[in-house]
């Protein structure tokens, strides 16, 4: 390969054309990666149900340890980290150099997962009684559980190569590929459901979910290669760049072993409630649909921009960019979190409520995103703040405001686990807790934040949320009455009139809010007709992962 360096146009700040370009290509991925990965979560809760098997707690038990492994040993280290000093090198280096430090932080995450994963392979039973020793009558799920989870621990390998192509085709402003790559993933997951529902093996749940994030990898290889990438067996944890990351890596852990001691918390309490566990992950899933769609999109797109700014030292760009990611999601995650409280226990009822899951799981799980929604908001303002202190490579902030809020989180989860009465509130109440941490840590980053920088471009931002706030009032407003509507002249006892139910409501909610928004000028609703003006007019361009952007266009989101 030559030794070429990377060329750049004048100003790659961020421009909000193709920032918008970029998050809605990536809305569109991630949409799709996200309802068909609810398919799949609908699929699994219909099949396993929700208390009447053991299985159902088993397999989400056994599921979430890899990502738990995984994110403590390299999982926060590799998606906050790499990104910023591979761009470092693409801007002040050259390619060569990024490829050898890509290469080299390659190798090394390989080699530790899988030593990693062979030793958790070997220690699985101890994995599982880590988190269920309050539990009672748990010998069948535990046996379940540990037999599937030496299964699921393979695939943390693959969630490295994920993570590492995922930087890299990020870096370069490709996010097409990894938003689409999880639907692989679903499809095989479905699939092996389906089966499991004629066949009911555990050996098809656990082949089945190994796969599908084996798929999700390899789909990858193809993408990266476009960017230049070529695998070489590299070993380096001299070379400054692995170094450097090296150096950064220590408070990311220790934010993301602070994170992980607060879901073994939770598990330890949800696994007392028969079926709390899986109502827990579930009621996570929802209501990390919008989250994921919306906001994920928003950071991922924002974040390799927030890192150019950065080693630039663009201070007023870096403010830009941060009041333009909370504007863009508050526009779209407060709405949605007023429509899915309001619409709680229709939607369970709706795409849950069959075969093996019951209405007293309807009744659990309901209430349970009812307490998550309520947080939604905050959480992603949390997140994408933390994503603007990695893109300046500060990771002692996060690190320490981590252990602040999942401190807060963990006090309030048993708060609220032991003051609550019946198993449907101590599920719900775990719940509340993430929503009650996580409102509490978009106030603290906010003004950490807003002390780093002189400035987040407050008063845009207050008066933005002022009207998004009175828009999805008066759209609750609608909502309710639409779906009380239905219930008392259609009835919601069959699956028609609670799809009746489900989608009437929402469509009026989606017009009734757009209508207000419009009526009240915001710029968010202004900056999405242009977009989708242009849209319609020209259609989208998947730009080359290798090419620059184009010149700058006029104005979408200022």
């Amino acid at each position: 390969m030559r030794n070429r360096r990377r060329k750049h146009e004048p100003e790659r700040g961020l421009k909000p054309a193709s920032f918008a370009r970029g998050a809605s290509v990536m809305t569109l991925g991630t949409g799709v990666s996200r309802i068909s990965g609810f398919v799949r979560t609908a699929a699994l809760a219909a099949v396993l149900g929700l208390t009447a098997k053991s299985m159902a707690d088993a397999f989400n038990l056994a599921n979430i340890t890899p990502n738990i492994i995984y994110d403590l040993i390299l999982g926060g280290v590799l998606s906050s980290l790499f990104i910023p000093v591979f761009v470092e090198y693409l801007e002040k280096k050259t390619e060569d150099e990024a490829w050898y430090v890509a290469n080299a932080v390659f190798n090394v995450t390989i080699v530790i997962l899988t030593v990693m994963t062979v030793a958790l392979c070997l220690a699985a039973p101890y994995v599982i009684k880590a988190q269920t020793f309050l539990a009672q009558s748990r010998y069948r799920m535990n046996a379940d559980a540990t037999f599937l989870v030496r299964f699921f621990i393979f695939e943390v390998i693959f969630y490295g190569f994920c993570a590492i192509w995922t930087g890299i085709l990020n870096s370069y402003k490709h996010f097409t590929a990894p938003a689409f790559a999880p639907i692989a993933n679903n499809i095989i997951v479905i699939g092996a459901v389906a089966i499991y529902y004629y066949y009911p093996n555990r050996y098809v749940l656990a082949i089945g979910a190994t796969l599908g994030v084996v798929a999700m990898a390899l789909i990858l290889l193809p993408w990266v290669r476009r960017t230049g990438f070529r695998y070489k067996p590299i070993w380096d944890l001299r070379h400054p760049g692995v170094r450097k990351i090296g150096r950064l890596a220590g408070p990311v852990i220790i934010y993301v072993l602070i994170n992980q001691v607060g879901l073994w918390v939770v598990n330890i309490l949800a696994i007392q409630v028969s079926g709390g566990l899986s109502a827990f992950q579930y009621g996570y899933i929802l209501f990390q649909l919008p989250y994921g769609i919306i906001a994920v999109s928003i950071i991922t797109a924002l974040f390799p921009t927030l890192s150019e700014q950065s080693v630039r030292s663009e201070k007023d760009r870096i403010i830009g960019s941060t009041s333009l990611g909370i504007r863009t999601t508050g526009f779209v995650l407060i709405p949605a979190s007023v429509g899915m409280a309001i619409l709680s226990t229709p939607i369970v009822q709706l795409l849950f409520q069959h075969l093996n899951f019951k209405g007293r799981d309807t009744n659990m799980l309901a209430s349970v995103l009812f307490y998550f929604v309520l947080g939604l908001f905050f959480f992603a303002v949390f997140m994408l703040v933390l994503k603007v202190f990695y893109s300046m490579q500060d990771t002692k902030t996060p690190m320490i405001v981590a252990a602040v809020i999942i401190g807060i989180n963990i006090a309030v989860d048993f708060l609220y686990f032991y003051s609550f009465k019946t198993n449907v509130m101590k599920v719900s109440g775990l719940a509340l807790g993430n929503s009650t941490a996580y409102f509490l840590g978009a106030i603290v980053v906010w003004i950490v934040l807003w002390r780093r920088l002189g400035s987040i471009d407050g008063p845009r931002v207050a008066r933005s949320l002022v009207k998004i706030c009175v828009a999805s009032v008066l759209m609750g407003a609608a909502c309710w009455a639409t779906a009380l509507l239905i219930e008392k002249t259609v009835g919601v006892g069959g699956f028609g009139g609670q799809l009746l139910q489900v989608t009437a409501s929402i469509l009026v909610s989606v017009v009734v809010y757009l209508a207000v928004a419009h009526v009240l000028k915001s710029e968010e609703m202004e900056a999405l007709k242009r977009l989708l003006a242009r849209f319609l007019k020209r259609g989208q361009d998947e730009l080359d992962p290798v090419q620059k952007e184009p010149v700058d266009e006029d104005s979408i989101m200022d």
